[in-house]
């Protein structure tokens, strides 16, 4: 008895990061684990699955519309397998299920943080570990684990904290009082946090499609293309150009705020090029 009490109160701090690197290949059957963080991803995203795009339930934060079969297809399971593993997850309290004759929207139970607050492995750290520590906030961020706020509050502590430590580092001026930047410092200090968030941008971006369905690409890289890797570089770099490029011939819904946007593609372009000049990884 003592013990299940124990294991009731001792709780762990766990993020979808954490449930990403947990989730195992299994042959083509999830684990719940894997079923668990599809769950979290598909609320993430306000999946609805194709064929409900009609319902007029509307979808709130952290809900995904699917059915039973889907999920037992996606992860297969049998579909009283699915049942019986939302129902013990509804009754410890990690979803909530919105029941209709042929589908089900799940709302997921996320942790919230207080209005100011931040998860706690973001130290405010600058230096070295600026690299880490930020991509893990922006991470959470393309996840849909953080807000646009809260990242953005982030990003200005990591600002702070890393203007003060080029000033720590800096020579004295002539007159002993405050420690002064070097020329450059800041801006090069500035463009790599800059860079980074465009990064994020177009990962986070990128990330929306990932429940689309890759059939289509796969049958023209071996019908097409018939399976030549030259061909397939020069097919990839052009519809690269063309996300890229998308709406250079003018928008039929033309502002003049998505004028003004439109003219900063060609410098976020170039933010995107010197990072990856710099890292390999950038996707």
């Amino acid at each position: 008895m003592m013990k299940d009490k124990n294991r009731a109160a001792n709780q762990v701090l766990a993020d979808m990061m954490f449930f990403d690197y947990l989730k195992e290949k299994v042959g083509e059957r999830k684990t719940k684990t894997g079923a668990y963080y599809d769950l979290l991803e598909k609320a993430t995203a306000g999946f609805i699955a194709p064929f409900l795009k009609n319902h007029e339930y509307a979808l709130q934060a952290d809900q995904c519309h699917v059915t039973i079969s889907d999920l037992a297809v996606e992860w297969h399971w049998h579909r009283a397998t699915v049942r019986a593993f939302l129902d013990k997850l509804e009754e410890m309290g990690y979803v909530r299920r919105t029941r209709f004759a042929k589908s089900v929207v799940i709302t997921v139970t996320f942790a919230t943080f207080s209005s100011g607050e931040t998860p706690s492995f973001y130290t405010g750290h600058i230096g070295s570990g600026i690299a880490y520590d930020l991509d893990k906030a922006l991470s959470e961020w393309i996840n849909g684990n953080l807000s646009d706020e809260e990242v953005g509050e982030i990003c200005g502590q990591y600002h702070e904290a890393g203007l003060k430590r080029l000033a720590d580092e800096s020579d004295k001026d002539h007159s002993g009082d405050k420690p002064t930047i070097k020329a450059g410092a800041e801006t090069e200090f500035v463009q790599e946090i800059v860079e980074r968030v465009s990064v994020a941008g177009l990962k986070r971006a990128i990330r929306n499609s990932r429940f689309d369905d890759p059939t289509d690409f796969l049958e023209f890289f071996h019908k097409e293309l018939e399976g030549d890797w030259t061909s397939l570089l020069e097919a990839s770099n052009i519809i690269a150009k063309m996300i890229m490029d998308a709406g250079n011939d003018g928008a039929a819904n033309s502002s003049s705020e998505t004028d003004m946007l439109a003219t900063l593609r060609q410098p976020f372009r170039a933010l995107l090029a010197k990072y990856q000049e710099r890292d390999s990884t950038i996707l």
